[in-house]
């Protein structure tokens, strides 16, 4: 049985916001099982259990991973 805080990352989803995302890489470099780089030169979200185990939000300085809205 999974336990609760599991669960709750498990029901967390993460996106890039394309207009705040610079293309530095830093997400990727921190979180490479969570994040990559895209076609456009823009990171993206690949696991957004990774991307939660990495810091969520936090894991981009400039504030373009964010939480989707369910």
């Amino acid at each position: 049985m999974k336990s609760v805080k599991n669960k709750r990352m498990e029901n967390k989803k993460y996106k890039v916001n394309k207009d705040k995302c610079i293309g530095c890489g830093s997400c990727s470099l921190s979180c490479p099982e969570g994040t990559e780089m895209d076609t456009d030169g823009k990171a993206v979200v690949i696991n957004s259990v990774k991307v939660e185990e990495c810091g969520g939000v936090d894991l981009c300085p400039y504030g373009a991973i964010e939480e989707e809205e369910e």
